[in-house]
């Protein structure tokens, strides 16, 4: 989406820019965002749609008064390919720029080689998942890595130029020999980002789901590894090194066992879905899945509900600390664990209640996620809006 020399100025810019993730919003509405007169809008709204750049739509009365006309960009981005490999798990799909999944696989862990990791069967798994979209790659308008760690952000999608102290996440963001953006990027062709994966979920939640219209939103993340992010009026919140949220390595004994960060006795170690899926098998003596968690809460199995409480419970004692630190709105707790995901927020909304301020806990509430497993890869789209990624790329184009 290129800007003609006719309609070339700061306000037909910043409209576009307004308009560039495909959705639709009245002349009051890109007012309101961009601080531009609304009679400075409507001008720039006429001028790019006598150009072709923009359409109207009718969008019915709002009130008192004539009826409201919606605007969009004539020519919408494509949809966005997503990539989200932690240690437990890979999840891959294409998203629409507005967050509804089109299509997505899971696989196995990526596999460990001596140097990195293999990323073969993940983009395999991709492709499958593109056609599965019913798109072509030169059809994508940009990718999304959510990997462990540090996030890596930055607009211009070169990322953080220094390597991660940790050995441990070296060779977990060392695909083929590379990096996992410029692998994404050789494979794909399009532009690839890189972002934390509990950050992508939290801002799938925090903008397109449960957390949705809350002004501080703070994100668990459980299915794939015990993790946080933390959203404020609609923007992520990574902190000075890019590791806000990463509440699995709080400190939680002194006698636990080593960590792969280097410490010892963090929280997620004891306090994780692995964790807990192993404590069930060895009490019942038999395999414990995700998914046989999920049925035995739907069930109400009661041997499964208590551990389920318990554990959300000790997560709500960490949690408390943070509501105290934050004072979110919200506390928007992993859906991607089916039936299991309500009884673990329940054990949640207990541990705050019981070991946060009474004032501070009753203004906090306590949520499931909306978004279920496809969080992280709406994340991805909320990503790309909230940071302006798809009016960037539109800017590139009309270069």
């Amino acid at each position: 989406m290129s800007i003609p020399r006719a309609v070339a100025g700061s306000a037909p810019r910043a409209v576009l820019a307004e308009l560039a993730d495909g959705g639709r919003l009245t002349a009051a509405e890109i007012s309101a965002r961009t601080g531009i007169p609304r009679s400075t809008v409507i001008q720039a709204l006429r001028r790019l749609a006598a150009a072709g750049e923009v359409d109207q739509h009718e969008a019915g009365p709002r009130g008192r008064g004539r009826p409201s006309h919606e605007w969009s960009v004539a020519r919408p981005p494509g949809p966005l390919a997503v990539v989200i490999a932690t240690a437990h798990g890979t999840v891959v799909g294409v998203v629409a720029p507005d967050g509804r999944v089109l299509g997505s696989r899971e696989a196995e862990p990526l596999e460990a080689t001596g140097e990195g990791r293999r990323a073969g069967p993940a983009l395999e798994a991709l492709d499958r998942a593109v056609v599965e979209a019913g798109v072509t790659a030169d059809g994508l308008s940009m990718a999304v890595v959510g990997l462990p760690g540090p996030s890596e952000f930055a607009a211009d999608g070169r990322g953080r130029t220094a390597a991660p102290p940790s050995g441990h996440l070296r060779r977990f963001r060392t695909w083929d020999g590379g990096s996992p953006v410029d692998r994404l990027a050789e494979h794909l062709g399009r532009p690839v980002y890189s972002e934390n994966d509990a950050n992508l979920a939290a801002l799938g939640e925090a903008v397109l789901g449960a957390g949705a219209g809350y002004d501080t939103v703070l994100h668990v993340s459980l299915a794939h590894g015990t993790g946080a992010g933390l959203v404020i009026r609609g923007r992520l919140h990574r902190g000075r090194g890019g590791l806000a949220g990463e509440i699995g390595h709080l400190h939680q004994s002194d006698e636990g066992p080593l960590c792969h960060c280097g410490a010892r006795g963090c929280f997620w170690q004891s306090r994780s879905v692995p964790a807990l899926l192993g404590a069930l098998a060895e009490a019942h003596e038999r395999p414990f899945t995700l998914a046989d968690v999920a049925r035995a809460a739907a069930d109400d199995d009661q041997d499964v509900v208590r551990a389920l409480l318990g554990f959300g419970h000790a997560l709500g004692r960490r949690l408390a600390d943070a509501v105290v630190f934050v004072n979110p709105d919200a506390i928007v707790v992993d859906g991607g664990l089916g039936a299991a995901s309500e009884v673990v927020a329940q054990g949640v909304r207990d541990g705050v209640q019981r070991y946060a301020p009474p004032t501070i806990a009753r203004a906090t509430d306590v949520l499931v996620g909306a978004c279920g497993e496809g969080a992280a890869l709406a994340g991805a789209a909320a990503l790309a809006r909230t940071e302006g990624l798809f009016a960037r790329q539109a800017r590139s184009a009309g270069a």
